[in-house]
């Protein structure tokens, strides 16, 4: 018999739609017995508005989003580079880096190339900022 990995969140919503009595302590298994056969059988009348715990989860699920900020395209910044824009394999920031031997150690490859691009190549395009840096 397969096994699933269920959320924590799904988990609550699962119990607050079961509607256990008080002190009433309910496997998750049962809990979700108790929703499917209810609304299998039309007798589930939650007493918990759909459209609220719809909203709950959403809420949720928007939380445990990461909040980090995509970084450019190297790809683009590259191809705006005309010393660089024939050269293969330079797909992301750390492999630009490698190809100009700079060392990164363990900073943002994107930042290391920054710093390098402003102090050896100012004739360069800049290098892009995150999303977070822009103004």
């Amino acid at each position: 018999m397969p096994k699933f990995e269920v959320d924590e969140d799904v988990a609550r919503l699962v119990e607050r739609l079961a509607n256990p009595k008080p002190f009433e302590n309910l496997s998750f298994n049962n809990a979700l017995r108790r929703v499917l056969t209810g609304l299998m059988s039309g007798e589930l009348k939650p007493q918990v508005d759909l459209n609220e715990l719809l909203a709950e989860s959403m809420e949720i699920v928007a939380e445990s989003q990461p909040k980090k900020a995509a970084s450019p395209s190297a790809l683009d910044w590259v191809a705006s580079v005309p010393e660089l824009k024939t050269k293969r394999g330079l797909t992301n920031w750390k492999a630009i880096c490698d190809h100009l031997h700079i060392q990164t150690g363990g900073d943002s490859a994107r930042r290391r190339l920054q710093t390098w691009v402003k102090a050896n190549k100012p004739a360069w395009p800049p290098v892009p900022e995150t999303g977070a840096n822009q103004p």
